[in-house]
């Protein structure tokens, strides 16, 4: 395709995958945990993660929107680098792996790209993932306003996806994280009974019946 040039061992490669499936589309990678404003001293971070069985080749895909980050080009050196494995989660920061891994604890098996630049606006943000030809992956919007999280608006916690089969552009699918500092690169921390925004929605979700008389 005219404007993108891969080298003979990713083209082959990627040709590979490709014809087995392994190409993302939207819904497949998403954006999961969100820390936009972090306590004074710690880095901001995006986790992303692959929802499916499927290997995905990262190369040339960017994030935009507050921050510009490019995922590292494809190298014969370091292939595993750029390929987004089944159901994996990675995190984007805005400082180096090595200071964003240090603050948040996260374990050395999670990877982390950045730094990324510019900075994701504690007022609010819409935030993209895009593919090496630009298609969209997916997309957020989020403010620091109710009915969105505002404990994620300087308090310690991130942004964290509710359910992952579900519109992530939703307020209705984010909450604020469990634990100060989130979980990045981790599962989220789940209650034991995890709350519902809407009964409606969950009459075939085998959720304990609830008192319609009670306050929403």
């Amino acid at each position: 395709m005219e404007g993108i040039k891969l080298d003979w061992p990713r083209r082959a490669l990627a040709a590979a995958l490709a014809s087995a499936g392994f190409v993302a589309s939207a819904d497949q990678v998403v954006f999961s945990e969100i820390m936009y404003h972090p306590p004074e001293g710690y880095p901001e971070y995006v986790e992303v993660a692959n929802l499916t069985a499927t290997v995905f080749d990262m190369a040339g895909w960017a994030v935009s929107g507050g921050v510009d980050y490019h995922f590292p080009a494809f190298s014969e050196a370091d292939p595993e680098r750029t390929f987004l494995q089944p159901f994996e989660r990675i995190v984007l920061s805005g400082a180096d792996p090595e200071t964003t891994r240090t603050a948040y604890g996260i374990p050395s098996t999670v990877r982390i790209y950045g730094p990324w630049k510019g900075d994701l606006s504690n007022a609010g943000e819409t935030l993209v993932l895009r593919d090496e030809i630009g298609t969209v992956l997916c997309r957020v919007s989020w403010s620091d306003r109710s009915p969105w999280p505002v404990e994620a608006d300087g308090a310690g916690h991130s942004l964290t996806l509710r359910h992952p089969d579900r519109a992530i552009d939703d307020w209705r699918n984010w909450r604020a994280s469990r634990r100060r500092l989130g979980t990045p690169g981790a599962e989220p921390i789940r209650a034991s009974r995890e709350p519902v925004a809407d009964p409606t929605i969950t009459e075939t979700e085998g959720v304990v019946l609830v008192d319609y008389d009670a306050v929403w």
